[in-house]
């Protein structure tokens, strides 16, 4: 019996275990008495049921338990939540809202634009003048197309506007940062610069094995490389006019770069060869998000428009050159045609203007579709 006694007791080692054991049961109670209850019942909370009334009735959710987002504000702008703000606290966003009717203005404001002496350039500086722009128009040219330039500076003095010609290779770094340099320093401060639209380009048909190195290089120097000077000649002198920028409530004073790539940055283009140009664009798309990122909290919005074929200059010479061209680009297209330098006018004056104010390193393909198929 002595020794059956002693077998019932039980050991210092299990003593100690059972007491672990229960402390981590007290603990866990603990804890769950702590813990506050979701907002809607659990799987082992029993929901309560009433008969005779529809199941939907059942699923409503409890508008005095909700978690999470608060509210929407009925009316007015969305909140504004930068780094230097609680999400907590009431602010406001960086515009209020425009009038339709004034979303794409340019009123108030001077538009520079290279590529500017003819053809879409020009084009787009006629748009920019309707919108209520001063324009500074940039090329090689010794003189922009007389017509369209014409045209131009007649609608300018009837509207009290400005349009501006200046001679300015983009491939050369010197020339860009005094032009550029230049046209901020003598700028109407009650106009100041706030855009820059960059479509000085050349194109180059010619197979691959057969494309020199000086060919190469002159497409790459004109259509990427002249791009890239031109906006950081634009950057520089924006941000020393613009130092203690606020972006979060100063959205009226930052300034939107809208660069020329292509479709053909994107895809490679039936029935010609034009692997310089092809790769230029590609980096031009590319070169647009890069800057984006380094100079959008700065205060300068940076995008590429990516046009499908447009019946230009350099088309026209293309055509005159293969011909055949023109039936492969009008299957290529959803709309079966060419576009014109006049159906760009919507998209730039949408990248330039407030109506594009949330976007930035992103590229507009517009190109009758032909990116789709």
């Amino acid at each position: 019996m002595r020794f059956a006694r002693k077998a019932l007791r039980p050991s210092t080692a299990s003593l100690c275990i059972q007491h672990q054991k229960y402390r981590c049961l007290s603990t866990s109670i603990q804890r769950l008495k702590e813990e506050p209850k979701a907002a809607h019942p659990t799987k082992h909370e029993s929901r309560p049921i009433r008969s005779g009334e529809p199941v939907a009735e059942h699923v409503k959710e409890d508008e005095s338990k909700r978690a999470g987002l608060p509210e929407e504000p009925m009316e007015g702008p969305p909140p504004l939540f930068s780094s230097s703000t609680s999400h907590d606290s009431e602010t406001t966003a960086p515009l209020a809202p425009l009038p339709a009717q004034e979303l794409f203005s340019l009123k108030d404001r001077t538009i520079l634009i290279t590529g500017g002496g003819r053809g879409l350039g020009l084009t787009i500086a006629h748009a920019c003048l309707e919108s209520g722009a001063n324009v500074r128009c940039m090329d090689l040219l010794p003189e922009p197309s007389q017509k369209q330039w014409l045209k131009s500076k007649l609608y300018a003095n009837k509207n009290d506007l400005e349009i501006t010609y200046h001679y300015l290779d983009v491939t050369n770094k010197i020339q860009v940062e005094k032009v550029f340099k230049h046209l901020f320093e003598i700028n109407d401060e009650k106009k100041p610069i706030k855009g820059l639209f960059t479509s000085a380009g050349i194109q180059i048909m010619m197979p691959a094995l057969e494309f020199s190195i000086e060919k190469f290089r002159k497409v790459i120097d004109v259509d990427l490389t002249g791009t890239f000077l031109c906006t950081q000649s634009f950057a520089k002198n924006f941000f020393k006019k613009n130092p203690n920028l606020n972006v979060d409530n100063d959205l009226k004073k930052q300034a939107s770069i809208v660069m020329t790539g292509s479709m053909s940055g994107h895809i490679a283009n039936l029935g010609i060869e034009c692997v310089a140009y092809n790769a230029s664009k590609a980096g031009v798309n590319q070169l647009s998000k890069n800057l984006a990122l380094e100079w959008s909290k700065k205060g300068i919005r940076v995008n590429s428009l990516s046009p499908g074929y447009i019946r230009t200059a350099l088309t026209a010479a293309q055509l005159n050159e293969k011909p055949e061209l023109n039936e492969i680009w009008l299957q290529g297209s959803l709309l079966g045609r060419l576009s014109t330098p006049d159906e760009f006018r919507g998209p730039v004056l949408y990248l330039l203007s407030e109506a594009s104010s949330f976007m930035t390193g992103a590229d507009l393909l517009v190109d009758g579709g032909h990116c789709a198929t």
